[in-house]
């Protein structure tokens, strides 16, 4: 185990040294990834989607802060639709604003959520976020969640509707054409039953990781964890949805054990030394109980130097 806790001081010590280059690094890979999936599900502006654009979009965010960067991707997802339908894109926008106003107003600082969230919905773990944002982040973090859902379910909806827009491009363009992605898009039970999930699991995860309880985090992880898979489970059998019963499983798995990679990270106590004490102003008696950080310092190696030392003697026996 203390093997474990000397490579996390390593790391942590590396990224600390190099994180004025692994940050835009970080932020260049996330934003090229989610340029080329919005290329690959709503790529229907053939200019701005070349590799060209793409890869000077995502040098270009890498040194920009994750809320511009967040604002960036949305104008690309605006850019796309507006290329097809003029309505549709109008009613995303409106969407997106008041989605932007909501994220500004209460949670301005959680830029990377924004960006972060609907990737991993493409990837495939989305049963991973609201478990790490509770550990990682208060309450106000459930409005990019929930932001970032939206976004995702929008972009899939329309990138499943390709056929139909790519119609509506050449001129076949009808109310009822827009209006039946606009039903899809407000009557999907799939993301209602997603928010839902990640609105309680983040409350839930957040208010049990703060108990004044020994091993609480762990505790969140596992009730989370399991929470998030029987809401999503019985809501899916309730709705009857398409979702697979084994990625459900495979992706509250693979949420418990990201959870627990950033619990190690994070916050790795010695519950075994834990003190308590207590102590009273005029006003308050205070109870105080404190658990000692786990640190580990990385051994450090002497190299000896052997003919350094030789040839120092055979120097003074020269003098001699």
């Amino acid at each position: 185990m203390t093997t474990l806790f000397e490579l996390r001081e390593k790391i942590k010590n590396f990224y600390g040294a190099h994180e004025m280059m692994l940050r835009p690094i970080i932020k260049f890979l996330a934003v090229f990834v989610s340029l080329l999936l919005i290329k690959s599900n709503i790529g229907f502006m053939g200019l701005l989607n070349s590799w060209i654009i793409i890869l000077s979009l995502s040098v270009i965010s890498a040194f920009l802060p994750w809320n511009v960067v967040a604002v960036i991707l949305a104008a690309d997802i605006l850019a796309n639709i507006f290329s097809v339908s003029v309505e549709l894109g109008g009613l995303i926008l409106l969407i997106v604003l008041i989605l932007f106003l909501l994220f500004f107003r209460f949670s301005p600082k959680q830029g990377a959520l924004l960006v972060l969230i609907p990737l991993a919905f493409f990837l495939k773990i989305p049963y991973a976020i609201p478990v790490v944002v509770g550990l990682l982040w208060a309450p106000y973090a459930i409005i990019p969640a929930i932001f970032g859902t939206i976004i995702y379910f929008m972009i899939f909806v329309i990138g499943e509707n390709t056929e139909l827009l790519t119609r509506m491009s050449n001129g076949n363009i009808s109310s009822a054409s827009v209006n039946s992605i606009i039903n899809m898009l407000s009557n999907n039970n799939e993301m209602i039953l997603i928010i839902i999930a990640f609105v309680i699991t983040i409350l839930v995860v957040y208010f049990i990781k703060r108990m004044s309880v020994d091993n609480a985090w762990t505790i969140a992880i596992f009730a989370g964890g399991i929470l998030e898979f029987v809401i999503v489970l019985v809501g899916n059998l309730m709705l009857k949805t398409e979702s697979s019963l084994l990625e459900i499983i495979i992706g509250n798995i693979f949420s418990i054990i990201v959870s627990f990679v950033i619990h190690f990270f994070v916050f790795s106590v010695d519950y075994s030394r834990t003190e308590h004490t207590q102590f009273e102003d005029d006003e308050y008696y205070y109870y105080v109980k404190a658990v000692p950080k786990i640190n580990v310092t990385a051994p450090e190696m002497n190299v000896k130097r052997i003919n350094a030392q030789r040839r120092k003697k055979n120097q003074n026996r020269k003098i001699k």
